[in-house]
């Protein structure tokens, strides 16, 4: 059944694209005033009802969010209402964690067991990297354009997956062997060598031409905070994080949108420190692009660099008033932050075989060019 009942009235609402191109994207509206049940919802627009996810962001039975993926033609709003449906959107989107049960610890090795998927892990001291403990070393994220894991131990590193189809993959991904999936499979291939680098937008301390990682906290825990259809999320604290004589915690949320292969990455301080950092990783060969528009800046390569010795481009976007410096070091183009309690930049992949294939840098340029506008201009919700 779609439509409204007799106790639930629908809430309209007016979703405003203003900017002068086309655009798909994953909305949020915030429905916390009213109360919601958790079922299916959609926006009932016209005669025709797009469903959307509605999460409970507080935990107490009632949805708060409802998240629904939405086309616009260039300047156009949208006008709907909110209903009840028993459609679902597909699963464009996914984020896990999995683990390894069963077995034991030999020293920084784990011997044995078996892969598990866990929703939350306070990680233990034994880890480190090649333990042989998280399926592909740490958390997953992915949407129907890209895919996307961090080394969970002191190196966080942040990796791209190359997908070939729309579909999830990462729950397949690792399972027949430690490293299988840097060999190109049905779903896709790992595609970038981070090694000691900055990889693909991963975070840091870089001091006097040091990079410096998580070696020395306290303790680090990840959760999966959101593994939804259209919208997917994990969540890191690195407690007492200390580099030198400087110490902070850090809550990091990565997250990503159905029909984006843009990751969000949203960082919260207790003590805002010099010299954070995120960057790129220097490839041979590559073509660098460094741009601004309206209030963001974008960092990017492309060439002939992936792990399939074939084109790929990797980009890094920030705001202009977040950005303290840039230079080169540690194999990688270097983003360094003003010190802040909160920071939020972009990072985003692509690859010629891939789901946001693009075959030149023209075309990746013209990627970049849109994304940079959809940042600037955002889409705009109103309650009517």
């Amino acid at each position: 059944m779609t439509g409204c009942t007799t106790e639930e009235k629908s809430v309209g609402y007016g979703i405003t694209n203003p900017s002068d191109q086309s655009r798909s994207e994953v909305i949020k509206i915030d429905v916390s005033d009213q109360k919601l049940p958790l079922k299916g919802y959609g926006l009932k627009v016209g005669s025709k009802v797009i469903p959307g996810e509605l999460i409970d962001i507080n935990g107490d039975g009632t949805g708060g969010e409802l998240y629904i993926f939405l086309n616009f033609e260039p300047n156009e709003t949208l006008k709907g209402g909110l209903v009840p449906t028993e459609a679902s959107p597909k699963k464009l989107t996914q984020a896990e964690l999995s683990i390894k049960t069963g077995g034991e610890w030999e020293g920084r090795k784990y011997k044995g067991g078996t892969f598990e998927n866990v929703d939350f892990l306070e990680v233990p001291e034994e880890h480190t990297d090649h333990s042989y403990f998280i399926r592909y070393e740490g958390p997953g994220w992915e949407s129907d354009k890209a895919a996307y894991r961090f080394y969970l131990d002191w190196r966080n590193g942040v990796d791209y997956f190359g997908k070939l189809g729309d579909d999830p993959v990462l729950q397949g991904v690792g399972l027949d062997g430690f490293d299988s999936y840097h060999e190109l499979g049905d779903w896709g291939m790992d595609l970038l060598k981070v090694g000691q680098t900055l990889g693909l937008g991963s975070i840091g301390r870089y001091v006097n031409d040091t990079l410096y990682r998580f070696r020395n906290v306290d303790s680090v825990s990840c959760e999966i905070k959101m593994n939804g259809s259209l919208k997917s999320a994990i969540e890191t604290n690195y407690y007492n994080w200390k580099t030198g004589n400087v110490s902070t915690t850090l809550n990091s949320v990565m997250s990503i949108g159905a029909g984006s292969a843009v990751s969000a990455h949203q960082l919260t301080f207790t003590n805002p420190i010099p010299d954070f950092c995120t960057g790129l990783v220097i490839n041979e060969g590559e073509e660098s692009i460094d741009k601004k528009m309206g209030e963001y800046r974008v960092l990017a390569s492309y060439g002939d660099f992936s792990l399939n010795q074939d084109q790929m481009g990797l980009a890094i976007i920030v705001k202009n008033s977040d950005v303290a410096s840039v230079s080169e070091g540690a194999g990688s183009r270097v983003v360094k932050f003003t010190p802040k309690k909160e920071i939020t930049y972009y990072l985003l992949a692509v690859w010629e075989q891939g789901k946001s294939a693009v075959k030149s840098k023209m075309e990746f340029e013209s990627l970049l060019d849109q994304e940079l506008v959809k940042l600037n201009e955002p889409i705009t919700v109103t309650k009517q």
